[in-house]
This record gives C-alpha cells, sequence and structure tokens, in this order.
C-alpha cells in the first residue's frame, strides 16, 4: 500500500525537518495508524515540536523588545540624572547685585555758611559743602537750590566744593537744598543725598523805601491824597511811602518834612532820602533820579531830578 503522510497542524510548519521526519516514518507501515492511540501520540509530539518552535522563533523579538525598554528607562535615568545649576547661579547673581544696591548709603553732606544773614547789596555769604561717601572724601556733584531755581552746580575735589552768594539774590528768605550727586568710586557705595537749609538777604532802609515807592508808579495825583486808592499829592505820598516801608511817621505837609531830619549833602546823599525844595517834597533813587507825585493831571512816576540845589533829608 501507498505510504499516508501525516501533516501537522499549521503552528508546526516551523518545526524542524528531523521531527517530521520521524513522525513520517513511524506512521508509515499502515494508514490505520492515524487513527490509532499511536497515531494521536505522534500528532501530539508534532503538535508540541511546532509550539517549541514558534517559541525560539519569538524569543529573540521578545528580548530585544525587553532591552530596548531597559535602554529606555536607562536613558531617561540618564536625562534626570544631571542637577541643572544655571538656575541657582542666576539667582545668586541676582542676590547678590540686590545685596549690593541695599548697601548704597545716604552720604555725610555737611554744610557751613560764613554767614547766613546779610543785607543785600552788602558782601554775601559763601557755602561750603563737605561730603564723605563710605567715611571718605566723595566724588561727585553739588547743586545748590533755592526752592526750584538751581543756583549753581559745583564739582567737588578732595570731598568739597564752595559757593559765593550772588549779590543780585533777592532779598528775602530762601529756602536751600543742596543735593549731592555721586559719581565715580562713590557712585558705588553712595545714593543721591539732599540737605536742607536756609538764609536770609535783608534789604537796607533805603531799599525798603524806594522799592515801596516803585510799587505806586502809575497811581494818579491828587491835592490832599495820601493812599493808592485815593491818589497822592507830593507829601501824601512821601509820608505813605515812609509809613509803610519803615513804619516812620512824617509830619503831612511838605514844609514840615524838611525839618523832620537831618540834613546831608548831595554828594552823601543816598537813594530814599527826601528832597525838598520849596513847595514840594520828592523821593531820591540815586544816580539824579527822583520819584514823585508832580502836580495835577500826572501820575507817580520816576524821572531826572530838575531842582537846581535842593535839600537832601535823611530820616
Amino acid at each position: 500500500m501507498p505510504s499516508t503522510r501525516i501533516d501537522a497542524p499549521s503552528r508546526a510548519q516551523n518545526a524542524p525537518a528531523s521531527l517530521t521526519d520521524s513522525a513520517h516514518n513511524a506512521n508509515s507501515p499502515t494508514p490505520r495508524a492515524h487513527k490509532t492511540g499511536f497515531g494521536r501520540r505522534i500528532s501530539s509530539i508534532a503538535i508540541a515540536a511546532s509550539v517549541a518552535a514558534s517559541t525560539l522563533v519569538a524569543a529573540p523579538a521578545i528580548l530585544q523588545t525587553s532591552s530596548a525598554a531597559a535602554v529606555e528607562v536607562s536613558g531617561a535615568a540618564d536625562k534626570t540624572t544631571p542637577v541643572n545649576t544655571s538656575g541657582a547661579t542666576a539667582a545668586a547673581t541676582s542676590a547678590t547685585a540686590t545685596q549690593v544696591k541695599k548697601t548704597k548709603k545716604k552720604a555725610s553732606v555737611k554744610l557751613k555758611f560764613s554767614k547766613k544773614i546779610w543785607t543785600k547789596g552788602t558782601k554775601p555769604g559763601k557755602l561750603t559743602v563737605n561730603v564723605k561717601a563710605d567715611g571718605k572724601a566723595a566724588t561727585g556733584k553739588i547743586r545748590v537750590f533755592s526752592g526750584k531755581k538751581r543756583l549753581k552746580t559745583l564739582t567737588l575735589k578732595n570731598g568739597k566744593a564752595s559757593y559765593t552768594f550772588s549779590k543780585k539774590l533777592t532779598a528775602k528768605r530762601h529756602t536751600l537744598t543742596v543735593k549731592y550727586i555721586p559719581s565715580g568710586a562713590s557712585k558705588k557705595v553712595a545714593k543721591t543725598t539732599a540737605v536742607k537749609s536756609a538764609i536770609r538777604v535783608k534789604q537796607s532802609k533805603s531799599q525798603k523805601i524806594v522799592a515801596e515807592a516803585k510799587k505806586h508808579v502809575g497811581v494818579r495825583y491828587r491835592s490832599g491824597g495820601s493812599s493808592p486808592k485815593s491818589g497822592f499829592d507830593c507829601s501824601g505820598f512821601t509820608t505813605y511811602v515812609y509809613k509803610k516801608a519803615v513804619g516812620k511817621n512824617l509830619p503831612r505837609t511838605s514844609s514840615a518834612q524838611r525839618t523832620a531830619g537831618k540834613k546831608i549833602s548831595k554828594k552823601n546823599a543816598q537813594p530814599g532820602d527826601i528832597v525838598w525844595t520849596p513847595g514840594h517834597v520828592a523821593i531820591y533813587l540815586g544816580n539824579d533820579k527822583i520819584i514823585d507825585a508832580p502836580r495835577p493831571g500826572k501820575t507817580i512816576q520816576v524821572r531826572k531830578m530838575y531842582q537846581k540845589n535842593p535839600t537832601f533829608i535823611r530820616l
């Protein structure tokens, strides 16, 4: 009879040839062996061989997958292991910079005045500024203000600067602000520092009289008048000005004012003195000028002195 070949299930197709051949040879004597117990055992063997072969084929793929997973885990571990210190370094630098800023302090600014009160037109006072930053002579600029008006900008030399006030400074009380602006090495340890003080420029008696008299330029002449509202005559004008400026009471008539003070020469006459001529009085401004209430139809005005040989009177 022709030999009958037993085909293993498809899962055993990759089994080794020796196992398949053995199964074929064992079954070759009779075709009935396929249905006998012996035949069934042969089929089981073939199936087991096929499963084993499949396992051997799949094993490398499993090993490869496991290795890839291990490498991936290892790579992740490697990526997280290094410590990023750049952020900490930046934070430390920022903290240091902040600390340096916080260590800046106000400089020591000391003011010294030769005098703080003087009369306008006389020798003015002198300011000396001494500045130290972190205990050392400071470098930088000094700005001197009267109110909001800048009077002078000075450069420190060995931590010092001096300023003589102008003779033209307005006669009044001046609130001073002396501001130090650091530069160079001092800028690293000191910040802008301002200190306040005050000086007073006084008006002399004659300056007060002249200033008050000029306020009324343009007021009309009025016979018997003695106020800005009603108008002035000549003696009414001088009386009002002296009372307002220096608190001095003058006689009301021009003739009486001639004997109210001390007579002086024209050479020694000063602004604010009374200029008397028969029937008229005026206030001397200096440089051959007067201010007066001239006559009806005129107003208070500054004009050149027209009198010849007038009498000067100082009160």
